[in-house]
């Protein structure tokens, strides 16, 4: 299990990261919740287990520094970091980080950092304007995936992923990077280019979350800087920037003394450090320096209430605040063992939160404690519950009087020690897997170190100052210092609530202070003490046998049948060392439920989140897996329900053991239940206010044809669903249906059939019916095209295009290669069209996703939020990019570049354990061929110009065309306006 407590993230999110591929559908609601470790615990480290005993320096001695990497500084003051790594093989990771962000903006500059970090790929010394992103798309890097960069407030890193280590390659690399540090053009054409793209950008991101976050950096943080520059900026002032400003910041703190380069890969490190010497040695301040100006934030000195409210919020997000003197960041061994006990107290009041959650006796969705650091002037002591708005009082109570209860009766020791074993785990976790974690891993972690401006550690130094510092932490150190942080005289109390809502009257802030002062006043209960589980199962299955076995050499791939009829692949890969995959796939899901009982599988799926057993509870359980180096996650979707886990090869067992109960004894837990409802009630009532709930509502009637097994749940369907069913429709999946198993990674062939046969063999008979739901593989659709414009009411003034045609079947392996290509080469064009020239977007890519599941919901589209006067157009000129590749066909040169990116991605994937997980976890269920396997990446190397176009002319007719378009009929904030979404079909 991973550790969740401790540092909390500073919204909003660093901005500029550009999507790789596009239209995202995700949700934004719980994003305050996410919590990260000050000691970047959030990271997977690691070297080899055998060295525990790394030097643990004495209390006022300074942290050491992971001696993997060399270390340098130029004359001219810009540091450099290498590190050999041979993980992925003959590849180099190079990270430009740049001290300095939105904070370092003057008045006139209000999201001007941002602005430039778009610049640099906007015409260069070395890269005229337009020139950048092809040469990159020609050596088989992908914009957004393979080269991208980020801005927040105090940092701006430029990151390229380079598809070899060829000399020349490396030559650019650092060409490309020096250009970035120290030959920007900034022209004029360029600059006003490229300020509706960062509108665009703006416009992507609007939504209630963003609103409501822009209130809380201003209200939470007023008089500082970050309540001003919240690093998007000002839109009037996007529009104006002249160039002078950008020429200001950039020669002001584009500086070689504010600049690290981080290099990470397959590499000699003397030859890079002649490279780095080569290239940035000459590198001059171009302006004089300016004092660093800062946040700015000040502790509080009387509590407040804040209530933060959009019209179209649906949660109810409450939050304890203090904001306490910074610190300075953590260097020595003190600071260090002070963060380990800082997080072992908030570790456990948030285990205590979540046991609230699952016990059915909390009236918040979800809860969590942290203290987080704000550019070290500030710490933030936290805690934050989520849920329903008309909760807010008992969240508040609730929340604050686990606060006061760990205050006053401060821990147990079986908490103590579930915490010490759940953090120690985890830094030896990051001791196995550091020596061959990805590149990307390592550079990004290096980078969030430098940009904390703390020493960058080695996991085996991580362990030993972890076993170090804990080896004698008490309760009674615990409670003190979690005492020093949430017991304070000033506490800010902010509640995000939904501005209007016909059962919900609103607070007032004097309703929040009285019921926050009721709660402080309230007496506690000292935590009860828990007698701890031994085991799992009350006793070990009969295993079954192997049946039979057959092994593909050349894929290295062996296929087994156990005795019970369970299908096994096998497939040993030590790339990423002491790490398994494991997935259990049986077939069931959403494709046999009907209209009454629609739902039921996701609710039985609530098994796999809260994991628990008719013997064991859900908290019996987190304590059973607590301080094991497994992971598990699991879903029923349209027709599959799956296992995954994730656990080192000496916790697989117990990982194994944990698939075994949860198939024989899974138990759905009324908490679980009502909480999925609850849940879900508000989604889909967020749902109807955003611009994704109405693509959703149009595809449902357009491409899902109404079908109940596809179309969005409805609020009586949720409310209809009962434990008792969902209980059974999981038996009824995992006590007959077939099964195939999958075990990727670094076990051997003969322990992973041991274990599979000990666990999976000793399940009930399964027959090997792949087929037995066939016969609901059907939709009953006529043909199209399949057209929607739609109408709603909101205040966000976004629209939505989302265009394309019906798309391929997973099982047509040509057409899907195929249609692969075309959609790197209609990317490539749509980026530099619709983002580049015409400035309609922000971010946007073809994709193709062949049906699975069921036949004819195969997509190749394109899709992107775009400004209301354009997104029909935007619609309109993606079908026209399509038809023309349909109709003239691919470039001979796009052919290359499309194959060389995919031939680039496959070379690294292949060696990965996810790739091979994900080849042959389905693979009897869907009757695919392991043999198509043996022709990639170079099968790629094959399609030509005339192909593509035949492909692409197959899938592009009218009958098989889609477009809708989503616009947006603004209304003013505060208005109860009743008139229902219009629309039009064609």
């Amino acid at each position: 299990m991973q550790f969740g407590a401790g540092r909390l993230t500073l919204p909003p999110s660093a901005i500029g990261e550009h999507p790789p591929g596009l239209f995202r559908t995700g949700f934004t609601e719980m994003r305050g919740l996410a919590m990260f470790r000050r000691d970047l615990r959030y990271f997977v480290s690691a070297v080899c287990l055998l060295a525990f005993a790394a030097p643990v320096p004495a209390a006022d001695e300074a942290l050491p520094r992971d001696d993997n990497n060399r270390y340098g500084k130029l004359a001219n003051g810009l540091s450099y970091i290498i590190r050999e790594h041979k993980n992925p093989p003959e590849r180099i990771a190079v990270y430009l980080h740049v001290q300095t962000g939105a904070l370092n903006e003057t008045d006139k500059q209000n999201g001007l950092a941002h602005f430039l970090e778009h610049m640099a790929f906007n015409g260069s010394k070395h890269f005229a304007p337009g020139e950048l992103i092809p040469y990159m798309s020609k050596l088989g890097m992908r914009f957004g995936a393979d080269s991208n960069a980020h801005t927040d407030h105090k940092e701006t890193v430029y990151k390229l992923f380079m598809p070899d280590v060829k000399e020349e390659t490396i030559t650019q690399v650092m060409t490309i990077m020096s250009d970035f540090a120290n030959g920007l053009l900034l022209l004029e054409e360029e600059i006003n280019k490229e300020r509706q793209v960062i509108l665009e950008e703006m416009r992507a991101r609007k939504s209630a979350m963003e609103r409501i976050q822009k209130q809380w950096l201003r209200e939470l943080f007023a008089g500082s800087r970050v309540a001003v520059h919240d690093v998007i900026g000002d839109e009037e002032q996007i529009k104006t920037f002249p160039r002078s400003e950008f020429e200001d910041y950039w020669n002001t703190w584009y500086r070689p003394d504010n600049m690290t380069l981080i290099v990470v890969g397959d590499v000699r490190t003397d030859a890079i450090e002649a490279e780095i010497k080569k290239h940035f040695a000459e590198f001059k301040p171009r302006g004089p320096a300016r004092k660093y100006p800062g946040a700015g934030i000040r502790p509080d000195e009387a509590s407040r209430a804040i209530i933060l409210t959009d019209p179209e919020q649906v949660m109810c997000q409450v939050q304890v605040v203090s904001i306490k003197p910074g610190r300075p960041p953590m260097r020595t061994y003190e600071d260090f063992r002070k963060n380990e006990i800082e997080n072992i107290g908030t570790w456990i009041v948030s285990r205590r939160l979540r046991e609230m959650v699952d016990r059915g006796e909390a009236a918040f969705r979800g809860a969590n404690v942290g203290v987080s650091d704000f550019f070290n002037e500030c710490i933030v002591p936290t805690a934050i519950s989520f849920g329903q708005p008309e909760e807010w009082n008992k969240m508040l109570e609730q929340v604050v009087m686990e606060i006061s209860r760990a205050a006053e009766h401060g821990f147990t020791e079986r908490e103590l020690e579930l915490a010490k074993q759940e953090t120690i785990s985890d830094a030896e976790r990051r001791v196995e897997r550091e020596p061959t974690l990805d590149a990307s891993v390592i550079i990004g972690m290096t980078s969030r170190t430098i940009g904390q401006n703390e020493p960058l550690l080695s996991a085996k130094q991580r362990l030993a100052l972890t076993q170090r510092a804990l080896k004698d932490a008490t309760l009674e150190e615990v409670c003190r210092v979690f005492v020093e942080n949430f017991r304070n005289k000033a506490y800010t109390y902010v509640l995000m609530m939904p501005e209007k809502r016909e059962e919900l009257k609103l607070p007032t802030t004097d309703d929040v202070m009285a019921a926050a002062a009721a709660a402080w006043s309230r007496k506690t209960e000292p935590p009860r003490k828990e007698a701890a589980m031994e085991s799992l199962l009350a006793k070990q299955p009969t295993p079954g046998k192997i049946a039979s076995r057959v092994t593909d050499d050349d894929l290295k791939v062996t296929t087994a049948k156990l005795s019970n009829g369970v299908v096994v692949h096998h497939r040993f890969m030590d790339y990423e060392k002491e790490q398994v995959e494991v997935q259990v796939i049986l077939p069931g899901g959403a494709i046999e439920e009907t209209a009454d009982n629609r739902g039921i599988s996701e609710a039985a799926e609530v098994v796999f989140s809260r994991p628990a057993t008719n013997r064991l509870d859900s908290t019996q359980m987190r304590d059973l897996m607590t301080g094991r180096k497994v992971r598990l996650n699991g879903n029923i979707s349209m027709d599959t329900l799956s296992i995954s886990l994730n656990a080192s090869p000496a916790d697989l067992e117990f990982g194994m053991e944990l698939i075994y109960a949860l198939l024989t004894d899974g138990k759905v837990e009324p908490a679980a239940v009502d909480n999925w409802k609850k849940m879900r009630l508000q989604r889909l009532e967020m749902m109807q206010k955003v611009v994704q709930g109405q693509l959703r509502r149009a595809m449902d009637e357009t491409l899902f044809a109404g079908d109940v097994r596809l179309t969005e749940l409805t609020p009586a369907q949720v409310n209809a669903i009962g434990t008792d069913a969902a209980q059974a429709w999981l038996r009824r999946i995992t006590d007959k249906a077939a099964v195939e198993v999958t075990i990727v990674g670094d076990i051997p062939l003969d322990r992973a059939l041991e274990l599979a046969a000990k666990y999976l063999g000793a399940l009930s008979e399964r027959s090997s019916d792949f087929v037995a739901l066939d016969h609901l593989r059907q939709l009953k659709r006529g043909p199209g095209p399949y057209a929607k414009d739609l109408v709603f009411q909101t205040v966000t003034p976004k629209g939505l295009a989302f265009a394309g045609f019906v798309g391929c079947e997973e099982r047509d392996t040509f057409d899907r290669r195929a249609l692969s290509m075309v959609s790197r080469i209609l990317s490539e064009r749509m980026i530099k069209r619709l983002r580049e020239e015409e400035q309609l977007v922000y971010s946007i890519g073809c994709q193709s996703q062949p049906a699975r599941g069921i036949p004819g919901l195969g997509l190749f589209i394109a899709a992107a939020p775009a400004d209301p006067e354009n997104t029909a157009r935007l619609a309109d000129e993606i079908l026209e990019m399509m038809q023309d590749v349909a109709e003239k066909g691919p470039s001979d040169e796009e052919v290359e570049t499309a194959a060389k990116q995919l031939i680039t991605n496959l070379e690294k994937t292949m060696e990965e354990p996810d790739f091979w997980r994900n080849q042959l976890s389905e693979s009897t269920y869907r009757g695919r061929k392991l043999e198509e396997l043996k022709d990639l990446p170079g099968v790629y190397k094959t399609f030509t110009a005339k192909q593509l176009q035949e492909v692409a002319r197959k899938y592009a007719t009218p009958e098989r065309r889609i477009r809708i378009v989503i616009l947006p009929e603004l209304v003013e904030a505060g208005k109860d306006e009743e008139k229902p979404a219009g629309d039009s079909s064609h």
